[in-house]
């Protein structure tokens, strides 16, 4: 059995921050527990201010090994035919929705290695043509608690298929997760399928279909203290990014 070498690169990992405006100077932040759990899975955090245009996107993912796009406001209704609730949705800054959606074309065409959490999968879904559920509590009243406030409190557990890339990475067919969204899959896009579904049949994960190193689910892994719904999934991510598995 090889032995990892301790002097080897670390794969560079790409995250996607959240963007303000502020009174003085516009800002992109990013939460620690996204850098730390990158780093505890053995890669490099990298990350991506807002960008501006393909040619951008195109330099950067020549120089990163792998993404995550991470969790943030809701993407534009505009971009899947849904209009603005304004005492309901809280819509992204046009520089990070602009960018994410220039990432996302980018990855796929170039089958990158990606994680997408929560945003991230939502935007995954309406790129390809899918789109959301605007509010889950008003659109699915059947619906068990996804979102507690602003915070991270509410959980639930999540049923993943069998044989699916998320079953190999978990080892589990039921995990419980942190719930933190009050939008989620409602038309899924073709090119994905679903790989786990809470109680309710929210979808709380999809893979493409075709096998490319993309791995959506709408927790927050990067929150979560158990490896199994957590760091283990940044732990795939990092081991496909790496350069020696991709050549």
């Amino acid at each position: 059995m090889s032995m990892e070498n301790p002097h080897a690169p670390k794969p560079l990992i790409g995250v996607t921050p959240a963007f303000y405006h502020h009174e003085e100077l516009d800002r992109s932040i990013i939460a620690v527990n996204y850098t730390d759990r990158i780093q505890e899975a053995g890669g490099l955090p990298v990350i991506i201010p807002p960008l501006q245009n393909c040619e951008q996107v195109r330099v950067l993912l020549d120089r990163l090994d792998g993404i995550v796009l991470g969790g943030g406001r809701d993407v534009l209704p505009s971009r899947y035919g849904g209009k603005l609730i304004p005492e309901i949705i809280r819509v992204q800054l046009p520089q990070r929705d602009r960018s994410d959606f220039l990432l996302v074309e980018a990855i796929w065409e170039r089958r990158f290695p990606c994680l997408g959490i929560c945003l991230g999968l939502q935007e995954l879904n309406i790129f390809l043509g899918g789109d959301v559920f605007q509010h889950i509590p008003k659109e699915v009243p059947e619906a068990i608690i996804h979102k507690i406030d602003d915070m991270f409190e509410a959980r639930h557990d999540v049923r993943v298929q069998p044989e699916s890339l998320l079953a190999r990475v978990t080892g589990y067919s039921s995990i419980n997760t942190n719930s933190a969204h009050h939008q989620s899959i409602k038309t899924l896009a073709n090119g994905i399928h679903i790989v786990a579904k809470t109680e309710d049949g929210i979808i709380e994960a999809v893979e493409p279909d075709d096998n490319r190193p993309f791995l959506a689910v709408q927790w927050h892994p990067e929150m979560e203290a158990d490896p199994v719904a957590g760091l283990n999934l940044f732990r795939w991510l990092v081991n496909e990014a790496n350069r020696e598995n991709r050549k």
